[in-house]
């Protein structure tokens, strides 16, 4: 039993267990504790997420989670083949208010900060060949497909709608490169800790405990890009309303660049929910292929929605912002 394992191995006791987001939990000593997997890190990946949390928590964020360390000094136990984490943090149960924005920019802020070097989970500077790298595969892949009849129903939507999200990907991919050479980066645009994803439940759902196990080390950008695409597919009623109020309290707590304005413009252009999905489909069961192949038709259905939320975030900032200019895409 794990329970016994965390009992020998940390000195924990485990009484009754909980959901704290996606996480078991369990609590002990008026603390509580979140049991993470994590296997599909590298042991320099948690290593270089343990340092981070520590010093966010030094740094006075009272909800950062923390890797404990085991009686051997491990960051994790390892139970039926896989390795977990047990992270203790300060988690309450019941509604924490805040504002998304205002919590998210002083979050970026205070990690700014951080002054050791950080290479297993940075993605900094990174984005052109990542990018790169990740279409060009798709297109191979996208290749062998069309090469390969017949298609099934899924497909066949991915045959036809490749070229066009591959064309997008280029005007990404280029729109990123005129930002990295016309604009010039300011002090916030140094990196900080981010999240792999972060989306409007991220926080809310764990009554506001940060997991490193979510954090990559980027520009805050990423976080805000990353935010404002899942209110477009999850929540569009509101995105209008809280998306942008999302974006108005991030900059009036920590304003922004025009290199930051641009790379988030950039990022929302990089199709990575269509990218996503592609990859989801292929990899998983047969149980959840319909999940996936609806969740393209609707994709596809509103790409004309979603290029006419590209062209509201631009109307957005020449108006709001007057002296930042963003440079059109001509295909909106």
């Amino acid at each position: 039993m794990v329970e016994k394992l965390i009992r020998e191995q940390y000195g924990l006791r485990i009484g009754e267990t909980f959901r704290v987001g996606h996480y078991d939990a369990f609590s002990h000593h008026q603390h509580v504790y979140l049991i993470v997997p994590v296997s599909h890190y590298e042991d320099e990946e948690l290593y270089e997420l343990y340092h981070m949390s520590q010093y966010l928590l030094e740094r006075g964020d009272p909800f950062v989670a923390v890797f404990l360390l085991t009686k051997q000094g491990n960051l994790y136990i390892e139970w039926e083949k896989r390795k977990y984490g047990i992270l203790k943090t300060s988690y309450v149960q019941g509604e924490r208010v805040f504002q998304v924005g205002r919590e998210l920019a002083r979050f970026h802020q205070k990690a700014r900060s951080y002054p050791y070097q950080v290479s297993k989970i940075s993605r900094i500077g990174q984005w052109k060949n990542l990018w790169e790298k990740r279409t060009d595969q798709l297109e191979g892949f996208w290749r062998g497909k069309v090469n390969s009849q017949p298609l099934d129903s899924f497909e066949k939507m991915f045959a036809e709608s490749f070229p066009y999200y591959m064309g997008i990907a280029e005007n990404a991919i280029q729109y990123l490169v005129d930002t990295e050479l016309d604009d010039e980066p300011q002090p916030i645009d140094s990196a900080t800790v981010c999240h792999n994803r972060f989306y409007s439940h991220t926080w809310r759902s764990s009554g506001l405990v940060k997991v490193p196990t979510d954090w990559v080390f980027d520009h805050c950008s990423r976080d805000i890009a990353e935010y404002l695409r899942n209110q477009f597919f999850e929540e569009p009623e509101s995105l209008r309303q809280e998306g942008f109020q999302f974006l108005e309290d991030y900059d009036r707590t920590t304003p922004l660049s025009s290199f930051s304005w641009r790379l988030i413009y950039s990022r929302m252009l990089l199709p990575i929910h269509y990218f996503e999905c592609i990859e989801d489909y292929y990899l998983s069961a047969e149980t959840d292929k319909p999940y996936y192949e609806a969740k393209l038709a609707d994709m596809l259905k509103n790409s004309s929605r979603y290029e006419g939320f590209l062209k509201s975030y631009e109307q957005l900032l020449s108006m709001r912002t007057k002296k930042i200019y963003l440079p059109s895409i001509h295909w909106l």
